[in-house]
């Protein structure tokens, strides 16, 4: 090794920030044990560096100077653990060309501007560590980039955002709609103020994002994924679904097909009694199906406090270990280096089954009419729901159908909510049938 301690530098005093503190602090002794490696945090840049964090730290170690650690030559790894893209771009591509290599948990951040950082990182022959950006605690980068890479991912289908997963475990088990839910969840901390990223898919999307780079390889905008949220779910469409047999999560779904992949972030009905089903809380669970080794599913806390610093200090100590290698190898790192665009599959031409909610008028001939227009664009309906009379005669009808293109359906759907006996635009729920 270049020398038995190495000097980690970190920027950004948040959440995992501190619960990185924690985990170095107390364990330190005990990864030293197990690696060799004596891992010492000198330096925490944050903007607030007087707010109690419930860790002891000499005065001397924090500082609100960013430069302090970009331009001191003995630290080796460079923690950004702040978020967004700016400034943490411009801080890790400054680390990187002084030589130190970085570790980030910024999903966003590696999602849109990965290909940048990782070609900076190998001109000036350091390393990129990003394992807590997806999954928090699951070992889902590692897993893609080492354990599995003899295989060829056919699907990875996944739970990758607790706050939306608590959302709908919440509404699943106990009721209550959706913003009722959500306000609930961000009094107990498990969704942010504005909780948009969460809740509309935009964080599920960076992650898969990731995932598909690591898996599919290529270069991918997220520009290019689907993203559906799940503001519009309501208990109505969960009742319907539990009695149906389906449990309703909101899923990152990519599926492998010849030299392209269907890449989506949106909600999806799961049959009651899969493992994914049973998901719940702030949980993650992402499944994958790979040539070689069929299905694996990893399940794990994919954010939280120590469950996302575990991660960061594996990647600190998979780091540490490269500096004591010799040869050009030692940091060469084949992700988000390949040129080519991996082409994504547009929505339109996937095949699925759905899940259908009219609201129409209680009139004879409605139903008649919906089947007549979804038999004209190729739709086969595969069962049927329909509701009594209500007081205001406006009524649900639910159909679930056999596998159709989702273009035909969209082409159907506008049609049928341009009927007078339509009296809301109608709910649909695709029906994933793969997962375990």
């Amino acid at each position: 090794m270049k020398n038995t301690t190495i000097k980690i530098g970190l920027a950004g005093f948040g959440t995992i920030g501190t619960g990185l503190v924690k985990t170095l602090q107390e364990k330190r002794g005990l990864l030293k044990q197990r690696t060799g490696i004596d891992l010492e945090l000198v330096r925490i840049a944050d903007l607030d560096i007087k707010r109690d964090r419930g860790v002891r730290l000499s005065p001397s170690v924090l500082t609100k100077d960013i430069n302090a650690i970009l331009d001191d030559d003995a630290i080796d790894i460079f923690v950004e653990l702040m978020g967004g893209i700016h400034p943490a771009k411009e801080f890790i591509l400054r680390a990187l060309k002084r030589g130190k290599s970085v570790v980030t948990a910024n999903k966003a951040l590696i999602a849109a501007h990965g290909a940048e950082l990782f070609r900076t990182a190998a001109k000036n022959g350091v390393h990129i560590g990003f394992e807590a950006s997806v999954g928090g605690g699951i070992p889902i980068i590692n897993a893609l980039n080492n354990s599995l890479v003899a295989n060829r991912f056919l699907s990875i289908s996944a739970i990758i955002n607790g706050t939306s997963n608590y959302i709908l475990s919440k509404m699943t088990a106990e009721g209550g709609e959706f913003q009722d839910v959500l306000d609930e969840a961000q009094k107990r901390g498990y969704a942010e103020a504005d909780p948009s990223l969460d809740v509309d898919g935009l964080d599920a999307a960076h992650k898969l994002t990731i995932l598909l780079v690591l898996a599919y390889g290529g270069s991918v905008s997220m520009k290019d994924l689907y993203v559906e949220g799940i503001r519009h779910i309501t208990q109505t469409d969960i009742g319907f679904a539990d009695e149906l047999g389906y449990v309703i999560k909101q899923l990152a779904i990519a599926k492998g097909d010849g030299n392209a992949v269907s890449a989506r972030v949106h909600p999806a009905m799961v049959a009651k009694g899969t493992i994914i089903s049973k998901i719940n809380d702030v949980y993650n669970g992402i499944h994958i199906i790979g040539d070689s080794i069929g299905s694996q599913l990893f399940v794990g806390r994919g954010a939280g406090m120590m469950p996302t610093a575990s991660a960061v200090v594996s990647d600190i100590v998979d780091i540490s270990k490269k500096f004591g290698q010799t040869g050009d190898a030692r940091f060469k790192q084949n992700v988000f280096t390949d040129k080519h665009d991996l082409k994504i599959i547009d929505i339109g031409t996937i095949r699925t089954r759905y899940y259908l909610r009219f609201t129409v008028l209680d009139k004879p001939g409605v139903l008649a009419t919906i089947a007549k227009v979804l038999g004209m664009q190729n739709i086969s309906i595969e069962s049927v729901i329909q509701k009594g009379t209500s007081a205001e005669s406006v009524v649900p009808i639910v159909i679930m159908t056999h596998a159709a293109a989702e273009a035909n359906l969209i082409r159907a759907l506008d049609i049928i909510d341009r009927l007078r006996v339509v009296k809301e635009k109608t709910k649909f729920i695709r029906i994933e049938d793969e997962v375990i």
